[in-house]
């Protein structure tokens, strides 16, 4: 087993304390590529106890550890487990775990699940569709928290992937519960837009468990930091009181994501998302954005549109497109683990609608961010990664966090 500990701080950037780490060599464009390196076996163990910062959560404290099995050498991995404690300032308090086994069972399968207790003590709410204002005045004491609502959810998922035949479509079929409460003026103070809205009424509780089906076609070269194919997947999910939930719905959704080398060191990378919700859904599930991976929320902040406050806008339907040039811009060894350092700049837009989705308007009213990103690679699957967007509603809005967003 291979060990690394770091120490991320953000401030404006990401720096990190590695207890060792080779001196570094530039190579030119004319090296290997990461996809062949070589693939490590056995267990890989990576840790970041962090004190982070992101624009939507505020400081944090925690530990995010990724743990890897590579058998004799499988890539991506055999399977990972992906525990992580986050406690932020802005009042997230987050105790989950993932895995996701593209190896374990054989025979094609893949399986990957999710099981946390996820508590935001003040989740952004401007109200439904793509022309919600945000008033700053409206924000002032006692009112500090206008635009927030708090939100206790306790979730958990699982889906099974099976290849068919030798190609490279897998079909999916997956089920989860998820329970959520509301509490309608965080902290106890003044009131708050969805509180205005629902005549000082808390909603009741929620239940929104759901089975889902879907079909993935994937041609990338490698899972992790791809450098030419398509990852593109068409998924329905039905939330159901027949399932035991309090609320009956269907959401639908397309992603398309494709990978195009501009030379041997940087990539094009773009994502689609089309989404809708048939059905009574309610407030709370507009702000998820359906993946076969990991859940997502926006539009707006780290995993839709950066420089966006964080589920700034929500509806029955929505339209992401997000765009990155990544330049990986040098090569070096931690631990005997082959590492890098990529920079990229990217550009994101998007739009809702309160109701359903219309390709006709599907390019107009776009709310936009673009910016900038560092990732340091440590090892083929551990990605420390700093993004910086920048929008009409936001100068410098700083994420910190794993991996690539797509």
């Amino acid at each position: 087993m291979r060990l690394s500990t770091i120490i991320v701080f953000a401030g404006g950037a990401a720096v990190a304390l590695l207890p060792a780490l080779t001196s570094a060599q530039q190579r030119d464009d004319r090296a290997v590529a990461p996809a062949a390196a070589k693939i490590p076996k056995g267990w890989e163990f990576s840790g970041v106890p962090a004190l982070n910062f992101d624009a939507d959560e505020g400081f944090g404290i925690g530990a995010a550890l990724e743990l890897y099995n590579y058998g004799s050498g499988v890539q991506p991995y055999r399977f990972t487990i992906q525990p992580t404690v986050l406690l932020t300032s802005e009042g997230r308090r987050d105790i989950t775990v993932f895995f996701d086994a593209p190896a374990l069972l054989g025979d094609g399968w893949r399986m990957t699940a999710f099981a946390g207790s996820e508590r935001q003590l003040a989740q952004p709410y401007y109200g439904v569709g793509n022309a919600t204002e945000h008033d700053e005045s409206l924000e002032s004491a006692p009112n500090s928290y206008f635009y927030r609502f708090g939100r206790a959810r306790l979730r958990a998922s699982t889906d099974f992937q099976r290849r068919i035949g030798r190609s490279s479509t897998r079909v999916l079929l997956g089920a989860g519960v998820s329970r959520s409460k509301f509490d309608i003026t965080p902290y106890d103070s003044g009131t708050t837009l969805l509180a205005t809205e629902t005549g000082g009424q808390t909603p009741p509780a929620e239940r929104a468990n759901f089975l889902r089906a879907g079909l993935l076609w994937d041609t990338r070269d490698q899972e992790i930091g791809p450098h030419r194919g398509t990852w593109a997947e068409a998924l329905v999910q039905r939330v159901d009181k027949s399932f035991g939930a309090t609320q009956d719905f269907t959401r639908w959704t397309a992603t398309l994501r494709q990978y195009e080398p501009v030379s041997s060191r940087i990539v094009f990378a773009q994502r689609l998302i089309a989404q809708g919700i048939e059905g009574d859904a309610s407030f709370d599930e507009l702000a998820t954005i359906q993946s076969s991976f990991k859940q997502q929320e926006g539009l707006g902040g780290s995993g839709s549109i950066r420089g966006i406050p964080k589920d700034r806008y929500i509806g029955k339907a929505l339209f992401l497109s997000n765009s990155e040039l990544r330049w990986q811009a040098l090569d070096f060894t931690v631990f005997n683990r082959r590492s890098f350092l990529a920079l990229s700049g990217f550009a994101d837009a998007g739009r809702v609608w309160s109701d359903r989705f219309d390709p006709s308007t599907m390019l107009s009213d776009l709310h936009v961010g673009y910016g900038g990103g560092v990732r340091l690679g440590l090892g083929p699957s551990f990605i420390i990664a700093t993004d910086v967007g920048h929008s009409s509603e936001s100068t410098a809005a700083i994420y910190v966090g794993l991996g690539w967003m797509y």
